[in-house]
């Protein structure tokens, strides 16, 4: 479509045209990139504060009913479901460091419950939650939506709210069914 669209503009003799687009697109690349480092900065700092302050760790005994129901293997491990409950959390409130978190998680997952078919499982459900995208506060995509000049930006958080729900409960449905039917064979 570039190379179309160059060969267009050069057969036409709009190049100038062409070139102008290129850069003002280029430009408010940039800036909207640099707008948003700021954000991610922010969010980043507030994670490392609630981690060093042991607001994680707090938040992982809140979550265990729900988080051990889903990671039944990880058992009574604190720094594994710790670091599950940071990178679910991260991603439910829409911060920018869910993948960092759950690559940490994975890595513990890993020391913790080894690489058969337990740690897949609960490897694979930390993938489907993050996967899935719920998020009741889609930060990034509001800062976007805002820097963009949207009027109401957080407007999208709603049915964000419900497509990414219904996402996460229909891919962790169909790997617990779809898994129990491979794991039989």
């Amino acid at each position: 479509m570039i190379a179309l669209g160059c060969l267009t503009a050069l057969l036409t003799g709009r190049v100038d045209a062409m070139m102008s687009a290129v850069l003002d697109g280029v430009r408010q690349a940039v800036e909207l990139v640099i707008g948003l480092v700021g954000m991610f900065c922010l969010w980043v700092g507030i994670e490392r504060l609630a981690e060093e302050a042991g607001l994680v760790d707090a938040l992982a005994r809140l979550a265990k009913p729900v988080l051990g129901a889903l990671f039944p293997h990880l058992g009574p491990a604190r720094k594994p479901l710790g670091a599950v409950t940071a990178s679910v959390l991260s991603n439910v409130l829409g911060l920018s460091s869910s993948t960092p978190l759950g690559l940490k998680a994975m890595s513990l997952m890993k020391d913790e419950v080894g690489e058969g078919d337990r740690g897949v499982d609960s490897m694979s459900t930390l993938v489907i939650i993050n996967a899935g995208g719920f998020c009741l506060f889609p930060s990034t995509i509001i800062a976007l939506r805002a820097a963009l000049g949207s009027r109401v930006p957080a407007l999208i958080a709603g049915p964000v709210a419900v497509a990414g729900l219904a996402a996460t409960l229909g891919g962790l449905l169909a790997y617990r069914v779809l898994g129990d039917i491979f794991r039989e064979r």
